[in-house]
């Protein structure tokens, strides 16, 4: 049975991953707006080819950095897509993951986010340990780097 704390601290999570999401996306675009600047400022010198060099530097940084964005923004449209109210026996798509010391949000893999000071990592359902986790239950044990994890608590 999931306590009404539970199910704020998964929506705290949620939100926390959409925040950091939207935080990406900013500073992308604050990067290859500042990439962009550069690339058009600079001015064509007697050495041609080194100008040249420059400009597509400069446009491969801003290819880079427009690809992740819209990583991220990708992210942000898959993350609106899952069902986070759904509670299920067995970890799904949009789990909220209780171990021992670490809590794990099966969804989009964006790393560490910290909850009412405790680790919670968001995962995608793809990567290594969120495939070891889909369709396990409370009391389930998983191995990562060696250490075996207890599934404490589904939410």
């Amino acid at each position: 049975m999931t306590t009404e704390f539970e199910r704020i601290l998964k929506m705290e999570a949620v939100g926390q991953v959409r925040i950091k999401l939207l935080k990406e996306i900013e500073e992308g675009q604050k990067a290859f707006l500042l990439a962009q600047e550069s690339r058009n400022s600079d001015t064509k010198s007697s050495a041609g080819d080194k100008f040249e060099t420059g400009r597509e530097m400069m446009q491969r940084e801003m290819d880079k950095i427009s690809m992740w964005i819209d990583l991220n923004q990708n992210h942000l449209t898959n993350l609106a897509k899952i069902n986070f109210d759904r509670v299920s026996e067995l970890v799904i798509l949009g789990s909220l993951i209780r171990t021992e010391n670490i809590d794990y949000l099966l969804g989009i893999g964006v790393g560490r986010i910290d909850i009412e000071g405790r680790n919670v990592f968001s995962i995608s359902p793809e990567s290594p340990i969120g495939i070891q986790f889909r369709g396990k239950k409370v009391g389930d044990l998983i191995e990562l780097m060696g250490k075996k994890i207890e599934i404490k608590h589904i939410i």
